[in-house]
């Protein structure tokens, strides 16, 4: 009774100690040795000899196309002064229905443990199981040849059941820790104090693909410089799974630092992500000679219900106030404030999509001049959608010091969105998108570090984007007044306008249409020749358009306070009244596409 009782309590503890991956077991029961002591943040260590410590770093039990794959990779620690040989004991690995079966030890494997030093030692076989196995233990045995019959001697006997690594292809949550978006976590089987923790995830639409960028941060809560692992990320939508593209090839971190890791999965357009797995390689030499690699499940990561879910906002945004950046970007300069001051969507009437265009404005708080940040920004709609926003195709170089510039956005969105639940996300871009965005801003002189990340990045291939901050907005409703309009920061008030036609030589008909201006501009925010333009389109009694012209408001015939007439240079032989001009306020994005806004409407 006695020895029953501790083969079940030891059996519960054990199971405890591998999910944590921290308590050593009770005492063993007869025939499997005691584990060793282990640290809170390395996996259990097992007394294999007086000499040698196993412990667990993966286990396979994987589905292929031969049968089932079995493997195994432990690493051996040697306790003592002296050089210790690895001992030729038959490594098994146990069923939960009692059958043992002998793995193979990769070609090559260590012959030898150097003093106060470990190896490690990978094992793998195949069996031909098409319904497949459920394992439960890793035994190393003593096996004595030369007596007759063979004598069986177990040395060690590990639980590996909490362990399993089951493979991508199958609906069963894998065995690894099982952690919730955004919940931080540690890799203790890679041997590494690097905490993780899930931060955003952002899609890109690419033709017919779409790209999910997932973003991490990795924090060094250590006293001592480490090395990012090497780990990559599955997407995981029912049964089938999405490989990643690591943006950051290598990483290092100092004590007390924290980074952000980037990866790219490139999935279906439609495809939404239900789960992540965080994944590393292990290898194994064959008989043959051949390197067989196979991939290892450490962490199961299972995402909100809708993908848009796992963007962090900071809550409800009030126009004009500055946003919280991320403090780790290294895009916006701690002393640029950067404020949405417009946001609004229409429906365009000659097509089946809306239209939002957004402001922001850049404040320089500092004493120098501070380059124009190119910023990539998206709306998340209520249903998880996400609309991609496109940039005016050119900025200024930098904004003076204590003024401020405003940088502009457009958004192609179904005829269908209401604009109910927004979320606006703004991010630092990486790699082609990084470099198309400096080139339209003409930031040359940017931040050395962001400078050498672009260029790494667009090095290796990669284009990704990192989250700089995410509020929930609310569109703003047109306004009531229809002769007084409104794009910041200015305010143009139109006291008088007129539409008249003339009678050229040509005898024909030409349009033109007078207006009487008040234009007040808010202070200490500067325009130049990039700033939006008003349009003006003019249509005839039937609907059909005569002619467009588009007016600046700095430069060359510009429209200025006071008298402004502007010519639509339609020749026309016959006279066609009433005719309506509408107002919009336009510019040309980084897609060479013309946005607009419609303020007003003069019909005469």
């Amino acid at each position: 009774m006695k020895s029953q009782w501790k083969t079940t309590v030891s059996s519960v503890f054990l199971s405890a100690a591998l999910l944590a991956s921290a308590v050593p077991a009770l005492a063993a029961e007869p025939g499997k040795p005691a584990p060793a002591q282990a640290s809170a943040s390395a996996p259990t260590a097992y007394k294999l000899t007086n000499d040698l410590q196993v412990e667990m770093k993966s286990v396979l039990n994987e589905k292929t196309a031969d049968g089932t794959r079995l493997g195994a990779v432990v690493r051996m620690k040697n306790t003592s002064s002296k050089v210790v040989r690895v001992p030729e004991y038959e490594v098994r690995m146990k069923t939960k229905d009692g059958v043992e079966l002998r793995l193979q030890a990769s070609l090559g494997s260590p012959r030898s443990i150097q003093p106060k030093s470990q190896v490690e030692l990978s094992y793998l076989a195949t069996v031909d199981s098409g319904e497949g196995v459920e394992l439960s233990e890793l035994r190393w045995v003593d096996i004595d040849v030369y007596v007759y019959p063979k004598k069986e001697t177990l040395q060690l006997s590990v639980p590996v059941s909490d362990l399993v690594w089951n493979g991508t292809e199958t609906s069963e949550i894998p065995s690894a820790s099982v952690k919730k978006w955004g919940e931080a976590f540690t890799i203790p089987s890679l041997q590494t104090p690097l905490e993780f923790k899930t931060t955003n995830i952002s899609r890109d639409t690419v033709g017919t693909k779409t790209n999910s960028v997932v973003q991490v941060l990795v924090t060094n809560p250590s006293t001592k410089r480490q090395t990012l692992p090497n780990i990559a990320l599955e997407g995981k939508s029912g049964l089938q799974t999405y490989d990643s593209n690591r943006a950051e090839s290598s990483l290092a971190l100092e004590p007390g630092e924290k980074k952000y890791i980037h990866f790219v999965i490139p999935t279906e357009l439609n495809t939404e992500l239900e789960a992540l797995n965080v994944v590393t390689t292990e290898k194994y030499i064959d008989a043959q000679e051949k390197p067989v690699t196979y991939n290892v499940g450490r962490v199961h990561i299972m995402l909100p219900a809708k993908q848009a879910d796992a963007l962090p906002v900071h809550g409800a945004y009030a126009f004009g106030d500055a946003m919280k950046m991320d403090p780790l970007n290294e895009l916006v300069h701690p002393n640029m404030d950067v404020s949405l001051v417009e946001l609004h969507m229409q429906q365009n009437e000659d097509d089946a999509f809306n239209t939002a265009i957004a402001k922001f404005k850049l404040t320089n708080k500092s004493g120098g001049p501070l380059n124009v940040p190119a910023f990539a920004t998206d709306l998340v709609s209520s249903d998880g959608y996400t609309y991609n926003g496109n940039r005016q195709g050119t900025t200024t170089l930098r904004v003076l010091p204590n003024a401020s510039y405003v940088v502009t956005y457009s958004y192609i969105l179904p005829a269908s969105e209401t604009g109910e639940g927004l979320k606006l996300a703004l991010y630092e871009t990486h790699g082609a998108s990084a470099a198309a965005g400096a080139q339209a801003s003409g930031a040359k002189s940017q931040d050395t570090k962001a400078q050498e990340a672009q260029a790494s990045a667009a090095e290796a291939g990669a284009s990704y984007k990192s989250l700089l901050t995410a509020y929930s907005v609310k569109l703003q409703p047109q306004p009531e007044s229809k002769d007084e309009l409104k794009l910041y920061p200015l305010t143009v008030k139109v006291n008088n306008w007129e539409i008249s036609a003339m009678f050229n030589q040509q005898q024909n008909y030409n349009y033109r249409l007078k207006l009487l201006l008040d234009i007040e501009q808010e202070k200490d925010v500067l325009l130049d020749r990039t700033f939006s333009q008003l349009q003006f389109d003019m249509y005839d009694n039937g609907g059909t358009l005569i002619n467009s012209v588009k007016s600046p408001f700095v430069g060359e015939n510009k429209l200025q306070k006071g008298a402004n007439v502007i010519n639509f240079n339609a020749d026309s032989m016959q006279l066609d009244f009433p005719v309506t001009v509408k107002v919009y306020e336009s510019f040309v994005n980084d897609k060479g596409e013309t946005a607009k806004r419609l303020l007003t409407t003069f019909k005469q």
